[in-house]
């Protein structure tokens, strides 16, 4: 069994527990549920995991992965299907709904990111 250190504010799903089982051949769970600002609060952690699966944004899962040390990075891909409900929002405009669902794991090899502000 491998553990996996799960960095989000969010409990993993039950799809995605699965799914991350299959992929890594059992996983144990090692969370993180605090928002992340700096990366290298993640540091002492990695040392403990064999991969590390987070939600993320962009640049600051391009840090994680620069200091991974080679322990695979994950992300789940979702997939939004709909409900056939319509909801009504605050302002009153209505949208459909849509369910989120898993529909697997991927591994972040490199990201890439050139910025300019405006």
């Amino acid at each position: 069994m491998k553990k996996v250190l799960w960095v989000s504010r969010h409990e993993m799903t039950a799809a995605q527990k699965a799914d991350l089982d299959r992929v890594m051949g059992g996983a144990e769970l090692v969370p993180m549920r605090e928002t992340v600002r700096d990366i290298a609060v993640l540091r002492p952690l990695l040392a403990g995991v064999d991969a590390v699966a987070a939600v993320l944004p962009p640049e600051l899962l391009a840090e994680l992965l620069s200091i991974a040390d080679g322990k695979p990075v994950l992300r789940a891909v979702s997939g939004r299907d709909p409900t056939g409900r319509i909801l009504t929002l605050q302002d009153g405009r209505r949208e459909p709904e849509f369910a989120f669902i898993h529909v697997c794991w991927e591994q972040v090899l490199r990201i890439e990111i050139c910025t300019r502000r405006l």
